[in-house]
């Protein structure tokens, strides 16, 4: 889904609040990730942020950027756009090179209070642990942010409460698929030689944060990474070449001809429940259509599907503000209208009040220590995937 071609016509008095804030100052350390031109895209309609300027090491990135948003200024070197002393650094690197810019960052003199990283934040495990822990002894005090947009949807905001005041009852088991549209397993961001696997890591990680932003990190997982037999090319949905062209919904691509896996599933087991979790890299639908989330409880269930948002509340009985019977969750826009925008809006707005030390909202936020526990439980994917047994996390 390109956000750029959605509807960007938000209120942009809402951030910061009040008038005697000076904006937040962002450096983009790394543009190699298509995220950044969503991220620059939202950024030209909000008040409270303004941008430092970029550094991209790839030369042909970098001067067609520049070119595109000559707003910008580009820097040649990174130590010249960190000398700005920007409030925030955005790194939106290739998986391998994440940690090494965030490393470059953290050890320059700069003040600044917040960093974010484009998930998943490493191509492997241990040196984003490696990573975080080095944060943490140099720059304990740092907001950190990863780039999990979907935390911030109307339906995770939904369930989320749902969840927290007790309205299903005792919850016993529940469901999260995931995946990516048929095609997008091509892209480059999907297929890093370096990483250490495809859907699970790169786009799996989305679909995780939301099983951990509600219940926590699982005790143990069992799981099959499996790449399927070829099959001959099928139209594809959708699929991104490269940071500017966008979107592409030509061309034909086959299901097992992907560098890493085309479905996974596995089970994440808790001391009071059971979780399924299930991926695929074909799609038949745009970019988090189908992502569904299903609970159930002793005393209803929740199904939800972060983008178009929507959510579907039945309970036995009245709980809280919630009536018997079926609750279908208000959104902003009509049914059937991504709110995606919305979602980096207030993942930005989150990060913005951190680094300004304003109090947390009560949904919290995508920070190092819920990256670690994503990696844990991917790591655990698939070492349980090579071993066909359980794994802890």
């Amino acid at each position: 889904m390109d956000v750029r071609k959605l509807d960007l016509n938000f209120d942009r008095g809402s951030f910061p609040q009040g008038a005697q804030h000076a904006p937040l100052k962002i450096a983009f350390l790394g543009t190699r990730h298509p995220h950044v031109m969503y991220r620059f895209a939202i950024l030209e309609k909000l008040r409270g942020f303004e941008c430092a300027g970029f550094y991209e090491e790839n030369g042909e990135i970098a001067a067609g950027l520049a070119e595109r948003l000559p707003q910008l200024i580009r820097f040649s070197t990174p130590s010249a756009l960190l000398d700005t002393n920007p409030d925030i650094v955005m790194i939106h690197a290739l998986d391998p090179d994440v940690p090494r810019w965030a490393r470059f960052a953290i050890d320059h003199p700069a003040s600044f209070k917040g960093l974010f990283l484009e998930k998943p934040g490493a191509a492997r495990p241990q040196d984003f642990y490696n990573l975080a822990h080095e944060i943490q002894q140099k720059r304990p005090h740092l907001a950190v942010e990863l780039g999990y947009e979907l935390h911030y949807s109307e339906s995770l905001r939904f369930a989320r409460k749902v969840i927290r005041d007790g309205v299903l009852g005792d919850i016993t088991t529940a469901r999260f698929h995931g995946g990516c549209p048929s095609g997008a397993g091509m892209d480059l961001w999907q297929s890093i030689p370096e990483d250490l696997g495809g859907i699970m890591q790169t786009a799996g990680c989305h679909t995780l944060e939301n099983v951990l932003d509600l219940f926590g990190a699982p005790d143990r997982v069992v799981s099959s990474i499996r790449k399927l037999p070829a099959r001959p090319p099928h139209p594809v949905v959708g699929w991104i070449p490269d940071i500017f062209t966008g979107t592409v919904e030509t061309g034909e691509f086959g299901v097992g001809t992907l560098l890493y896996e085309d479905v996974c599933s596995g089970i994440l087991e808790y001391p009071d429940k059971t979780i399924v979790l299930d991926l695929t890299a074909w799609e038949p639908t745009e970019w988090c259509n189908e992502w569904a989330i299903d609970i159930y409880g002793t005393n209803g269930s929740l199904h939800a599907i972060p983008d178009f948002p929507v959510a579907t509340l039945y309970l036995r009985t009245e709980r809280g503000e919630f009536v018997a019977g079926e609750t279908k969750m208000a959104t902003e826009h009509p049914h059937g209208i991504s709110n995606i925008p919305r979602c980096y809006r207030e993942q930005l707005e989150t990060l913005g009040s951190r680094v300004r030390e304003v109090k947390l909202p009560p949904d919290g936020c995508c920070d190092l220590r819920m990256n670690v526990d994503i990696f844990k439980t991917i790591e655990a994917f698939y070492k349980s995937a090579a071993t066909r047994q359980w794994e802890d996390v």
